[in-house]
């Protein structure tokens, strides 16, 4: 069924934005979209979709951490998998390589993920979300259940250091 998946998406050319000098934001990269990812410096590739990500992704020097979401209020993204992305992008910045963060649309799982990486990395709630929709004017951080685990994140994050 992934193949499906995959053919679907090639309708559209792969899309990506930079959101800051560590951190891309994009919509469901596939095999083909590898040497690009290599050449942006990408070395974590994290999955914020269902579907799977293309194998040829996991390659070295990428790879892929799957953080499998669905994207509805009834369903809001796992705090789990959140700490999971932002803790894993920490660890590739600190070796000085770059963070690729996908779903289908890079509208709003994606950018939840980038948004608390940001928090993460001393932005406010506010200011991530902000930098994000500047960066790239399709995300929409703003939708409530995202936005609500945006600030969820970044009160954690807060009372980790206090």
């Amino acid at each position: 069924m992934n193949f499906i998946f995959r053919y679907l998406k090639k309708r559209h050319p792969f899309e990506y934005s930079q959101i800051s000098d560590q951190l891309y934001v994009a919509a469901w990269p596939t095999g083909e979209d590898y040497e690009v990812l290599k050449e942006l410096g990408v070395r974590l590739v994290i999955n914020m979709d269902w579907v799977p990500a293309d194998e040829k992704l996991d390659e070295p020097p990428l790879s892929v951490l799957a953080l499998t979401e669905i994207d509805t209020p009834l369903t809001p993204m796992s705090m789990e998998n959140i700490w999971k992305g932002v803790n894993r992008a920490q660890e590739v910045f600190d070796e000085g390589d770059r963070v690729m963060v996908y779903c289908k649309g890079g509208v709003h799982r994606s950018v939840a993920m980038a948004c608390c990486i940001l928090v993460s990395q001393g932005y406010s709630a506010e200011e991530a979300m902000a930098l994000v929709k500047e960066r790239r004017p399709v995300a929409d951080p703003y939708t409530e259940h995202f936005k609500a685990r945006i600030l969820k994140f970044e009160d954690e994050w807060k009372a980790k250091d206090g």
